[in-house]
């Protein structure tokens, strides 16, 4: 499980280089990868995250083709959709001043990229509600409210950088390693933070 661990960081490391240095070869050889060695955690052998992760892989695969972000977006909804019901088996709930709270990068994204409206409203509130549940007190100390945050990140990135014309601006590049780097920590951090969660036992789980 460690060699696999470590196989799991090289791959998102090669993935977080390819997009600073804008290498086409090598984002075709790692970001097919990374969700894959995801697999090696008890959580990871339940159903529901397999379904989960396989929307995350589908999503990866075609956000690395051009004009694909509708597609990729509901792809990763499952992948969310996954995630939020492991942590509700877990015990975390949505609550209101917390969920305003995380709505406000995918609004903020929403107002400069009006186009995407209908993407943000669909796939950000997935996103938002995610980041929402991972945050809730109940699961402090498991490292799912960091992941959460940046899985929340990591999307409303990807949302302003659909507002860049040019891909090979230091800003454009920087955005892509920003995205790259907050995905594959948060996909980490949620699937070590929630093992065992899908049973719902909080003592797995708990402060």
């Amino acid at each position: 499980m460690r060699l696999q661990r470590l196989a799991y960081w090289v791959a998102g490391g090669a993935y977080v280089a390819s997009r600073g240095l804008g290498s086409r070869r090598l984002l075709l050889a790692s970001k097919p990868l990374v969700v894959p060695l995801l697999i090696d955690a008890p959580l990871t052998s339940r159903p529901i995250t397999h379904l989960g992760l396989a929307g995350g892989w589908i999503g990866d695969l075609l956000l690395m083709r051009e004009g694909r972000l509708a597609a990729g977006a509901t792809a990763f909804a499952v992948n969310q959709a996954a995630y939020q019901w492991v942590l509700w088996r877990a015990g975390a709930r949505v609550r209101p001043l917390p969920l305003v709270l995380h709505a406000v990068p995918f609004t903020a994204a929403a107002w400069w990229g009006r186009r995407h409206l209908g993407l943000v409203l669909l796939y950000g509130g997935m996103v938002t509600a995610t980041s929402t549940l991972a945050a809730d007190p109940v699961l402090r100390g498991r490292g799912v409210a960091t992941g959460g945050h940046l899985f929340l990140l990591s999307d409303s990135l990807i949302l302003a950088r659909t507002l860049l014309p040019s891909r090979d601006t230091v800003l454009a590049r920087g955005l892509d390693v920003a995205v790259a780097a907050t995905y594959v920590v948060a996909q980490r951090l949620l699937v070590d933070g929630l093992r065992g969660g899908e049973s719902g036992d909080l003592a797995t789980l708990g402060p």
